[in-house]
C-alpha cells in the first residue's frame, strides 16, 4: 500500500494511479492512494488510512507488517511539498501497532530534512510504546483526535475514486464507499467538470508557490482563499524538473 503524491502521474516518477492494483493474479494486492495535488496533510492521511488501509490491512490478517517509514511528506519537504506533522506520523503509526500482533518491521526511508526529525522522533515514541515500554520515561507523543477527520475535497475524491476500485477485490470496502457516496458525493464531485475545463485551457500545469505557507499548488486558484487577504510570492517553478 502506497500514499502518495501523483496528480495524475504529473508529479515524479509518475506511478503508482489508483488503477494500477498488481497483475499476473495479484490483482488487488497492490493498493496506490493517490494525490491529485500538493499541500495534503495530516485530515487527508488518517481519512486515507480509516477508510482504505486499515480496512484492507485487517481484512488480510497479516502475519508481518513492514513499514517503508518515508518523510517526503512532512510539512516543510522541499521535494514532497505536503503538509504531514509529527502527529500525523505518530496517529498513523499508532493505528499501524495494532496490526500483526505488533509484530512491524520499520524501515527509515527518503525525506531526511532537519525538520523531518520531530516526525522521526514522534513515530519512535509510538513504535517503542508498542512494545510495551516504559510511557512516562518516554515522554507522550500528542496524536490526532480521529474521532472528527473530516477530509479535504480533493483527498475525498481520491479516497473514493480508491474505494471504488479495490472494493472489486475487497468487498470489505463496499460499505465505506456507499456511505461516503451518500453523505458526501455530491460534494466532493459537484466542481470537477468545472476544474478539468479550467486545466485544459491552462495547458501544461506550472507550480506555485504560496508565500503565505510555502506550499505549492499546480494552479494559482488551488491556492487557499485566505491568501487573498495576504501579499502573495508566487514563483514559477521549472515543471522539468
Amino acid at each position: 500500500m502506497s500514499l502518495h503524491r501523483h496528480e495524475d502521474g504529473r508529479f515524479y516518477p509518475g506511478t503508482g494511479a489508483a488503477d494500477e492494483v498488481g497483475s499476473m493474479g495479484a490483482e488487488g494486492y497492490c493498493v496506490n492512494i493517490p494525490w491529485s495535488r500538493g499541500g495534503v496533510g495530516d485530515k487527508d492521511y488518517i481519512f486515507a488510512f480509516e477508510q482504505v488501509v486499515l480496512p484492507i490491512a485487517l481484512d488480510f490478517n497479516p502475519d508481518f507488517t513492514i513499514i517503508s517509514a518515508g518523510f517526503d511528506a512532512a510539512r516543510g519537504d522541499p521535494l514532497g511539498c505536503c503538509d504531514v506533522t509529527p502527529a500525523g506520523y505518530a496517529s498513523m503509526t499508532q493505528m499501524l501497532s495494532a496490526l500483526s500482533g505488533g509484530k512491524l518491521l520499520v524501515i527509515l526511508e527518503g525525506g531526511m530534512m532537519d525538520l523531518s526529525t520531530a516526525a522521526v522522533y514522534a513515530c519512535i515514541l509510538q513504535w517503542v510504546k508498542a512494545l510495551g515500554q516504559n510511557q512516562v520515561l518516554l515522554g507522550e507523543s500528542h496524536v490526532i483526535d480521529m474521532d472528527n477527520t473530516v477530509p479535504s475535497k480533493s483527498g475525498l475524491r481520491s479516497v473514493l475514486d480508491v474505494l471504488k476500485i479495490q472494493m472489486n477485490f475487497w468487498p470489505t470496502l463496499e460499505t465505506n464507499f456507499t456511505k461516503l457516496h451518500s453523505k458526501w458525493g455530491s460534494y466532493a464531485f459537484q466542481d470537477t467538470r468545472k476544474q478539468s475545463k479550467k486545466r485544459r485551457k491552462t495547458g501544461v500545469p506550472i507550480w506555485w508557490r504560496c508565500g503565505q505557507n510555502s506550499l505549492l499548488y499546480d494552479y494559482i486558484a488551488d491556492c487557499p482563499s485566505s491568501c487573498v487577504q495576504n501579499p502573495v510570492v508566487i514563483t514559477p517553478v521549472d515543471v522539468d524538473s
